[in-house]
């Protein structure tokens, strides 16, 4: 326990756990295997890193979002902790180092997804690694009850049996009871060691309004709430553009998140939202995955996710401080005919999966028996027009293949430039004496990075332009220059599309989907789209129907649209002006007032108003209080 804190401290900087995050992290330390069912905002990266750093030996963590792997690296490495990850984007060398590095003691945290495990090359190296705690993150992939099942997940087990001493700890946010039941089962869990957070959230108000105009509608919100801080969620990039571009025009604090912009971007994107620079963000769901801002009072759904998983996790970003928040869908009759269309297009005929596949092949050029384990980057739009395929079919076909086992599909995930010496000192001392004009960079490639010669680095294109005084096309004609001489190994930036083949592409005649991916995900996957459209027209208590999703029961928490309904408070104006002088004894905004008295926003702003001139109350920007 004293342990624990130490390292909670020395590294985080807190003096006490949150909730039941001391219990798992002391649980996992003494060697148990564990289940942490923890809500979004639980802390569940505290639960593996903490014992990851107390336990002798690597910590190898399992998770399926590359995006999360990357920020958890990098914010691990900010605090002087060794960490790598194995993902996507990267060359066969630099993986090869990574799992060197990992295997002689070099690393603290090894990330990697569960595709990568099924290597030869990283099953020999895991062997012979000195393994101290092995992480599910996302634990209800591997359950084909869940929301995201990735058949990749159910090899996993595979790992004890090299290492059967080592603890499992499996972490996820959104389980019913059935997938908690199929995560023990699936990783062989010894005795596990069962924590589970309440998932309630009293201090948040979900709500589905129906609309005419649902753009017309968050538009109407934001501008009401300028100084409040808040996310809008949508599900593609398009629309992601299309409403922070509404929302600039009409005057609110905006920025814009998703997985297809550069690190650089993203990075100031969310210091600028974390410092209070901009007050809403418009992002795709690669936003919000490990990042804890207490003060986000609203999420809005412009298009809602595909399964109450999603959405869960998505709305559970407000109101992490205690405080009251809101996180409301506005949706049109539409919606739920697009949530339909898309369930019936996520599955296409399997030959048509099984003609993707051949395409692909061709158009990358890989040959029968070839591509193991090599990532090619591609144009998905290019790709379809020459082989004249349906764009959104050909994502979903990939997906598909995903499941199955046979590539990993990333969606254009931003992946840096990162460089590694070739040659020792004495053959890059050679090479400058006769290529002076490129003594500049590769001396500050090696005064930066001193592991440069062993280890691969991501280069920071603008600091390194900044210093040497050259233009960016000036800077990548110089690498390509220490590429083509074999001075520097180099994987180059790109933000394209990816896919990895898991094995050797194999012959047309012997590519076979398995039941489990494609029927019995397509039963799965029907029956959590009628779960969410059942919470978006059904009467009853929003907060009841997610909490009853996952297995728990609470009292209808009569904040919601529904519950507003069916008790709406029957005051007169003299009664709930009484009552609003007591509530803004602290400073409200008019929806706080709407939440602490069942009234309508109409009756407040009439109570307010009158107040106001009556000389009781003032405003400041969207707070009201008293004189």
């Amino acid at each position: 326990m004293d342990k624990s804190r130490e390292i909670l401290k020395k590294y985080w900087g807190f003096d006490h756990f949150r909730s039941i995050q001391e219990e798992i992290v002391d649980d996992v330390i003494y060697g148990h295997d564990t289940l942490a069912l923890l809500p979004t905002g639980g802390g569940k990266s505290i639960c593996f890193q903490i014992p990851g750093i107390a336990r002798e030996g690597i910590t190898l963590v399992v998770s399926p979002l590359i995006a999360l792997i990357q920020d958890q690296v990098t914010n691990l490495q900010s605090k002087g902790i060794r960490a790598k990850s194995i993902i996507s984007g990267m060359s066969y060398r630099e993986i090869d180092i990574t799992l060197d590095n990992a295997r002689f003691g070099g690393l603290d945290f090894l990330y990697t997804s569960p595709e990568r495990l099924q290597s030869k090359l990283f099953i020999e190296r895991f062997k012979l690694m000195n393994i101290g705690l092995i992480v599910v993150d996302e634990a209800h992939c591997i359950s084909e009850w869940g929301h995201d099942f990735r058949p990749s997940f159910k090899e996993i087990y595979k790992l004890r049996e090299i290492h059967p001493e080592v603890p499992i700890i499996a972490l996820t946010a959104t389980a019913t009871s059935k997938v908690r039941e199929d995560i023990i089962k699936q990783l062989r869990l010894k005795h596990p060691k069962i924590h589970e957070a309440s998932f309630e959230r009293s201090n948040l108000s979900y709500e589905a309004y129906k609309s005419e105009s649902k753009l017309a509608k968050i538009v109407d919100y934001c501008t009401k709430n300028l100084s409040l801080c808040g996310i809008v969620y949508c599900q593609t990039r398009k629309s992601v553009k299309e409403i922070a571009k509404i929302l600039q025009v009409n005057k609110v604090s905006v920025g814009v998140y998703h997985g297809g912009m550069n690190k650089d971007d993203r990075n100031l994107m969310l210091t600028n939202w974390l410092e209070g620079k901009i007050n809403v963000m418009v992002s795709t769901n690669a936003f919000g995955m490990g990042i804890d801002k207490p003060n986000v009072r609203f999420v809005l759904h412009y298009e809602f996710p595909p399964s109450l998983e999603a959405y869960f996790q998505e709305a559970g970003r407000a109101g992490r401080d205690g405080k009251e928040s809101r996180a409301i869908v506005f949706w049109e009759q539409g919606d739920i005919d697009k949530l339909i269309e898309r369930n019936e297009n996520q599955f296409p005929p399997s030959e048509t999966v099984k003609l993707t596949y051949r395409a692909l092949c061709n158009h990358l050029k890989i040959a029968i028996g070839s591509g193991l384990d090599e990532t090619y980057f591609f144009e998905i739009q290019k790709f379809c027009t020459s082989f004249n395929l349906n764009p959104l079919i050909t994502y979903n076909s990939l997906k598909i293949l995903e499941l199955n086992g046979d590539l990993v599909f990333s969606e254009g995930v931003f992946n840096p430039t990162k460089v590694k010496f070739a040659v020792g000192n004495k053959e890059l001392y050679n090479f400058q004496i006769q290529h002076s004009k490129l003594v500049g960079l590769t001396t500050l490639l090696s005064r930066s990075y001193p592991g440069v010669f062993d280890s691969y680095f991501e280069i920071h294109e603008k600091e390194f332009v900044k210093r040497l005084n050259i233009s960016t096309p000036e800077l990548n004609i110089q690498l390509k220059q220490l590429e083509k001489n074999g001075i520097l190994d180099i994987t180059w930036s790109s933000s394209l599309p990816s896919v990895t083949l898991i094995h050797e592409r194999l012959p047309d005649n012997y590519l076979n989907l398995s039941e489990e991916v494609y029927f019995s995900r397509k039963e799965n996957a029907r029956k959590k789209l009628d779960a969410a459209i059942s919470y978006l027209t059904k009467n009853e208590c929003r907060s009841s129907q997610l909490i009853h999703y996952f297995g728990q029961e609470i009292q209808p928490c009569g904040k919601c649209d529904v519950c507003k309904n069916q008790t709406v408070a029957d005051y007169s104006i003299k009664e709930l002006k009484a009552i609003l002088l007591e509530i803004l004894k602290v400073e409200s905004t008019i929806e706080e007032c709407v939440n602490k008295t069942n009234a309508s926003t109409e009756m407040i702003l009439v109570c307010l108003k009158e107040l106001i001139l009556d000389g009781k109350i003032q405003n400041k920007k969207d707070y009201y209080f008293l004189k």
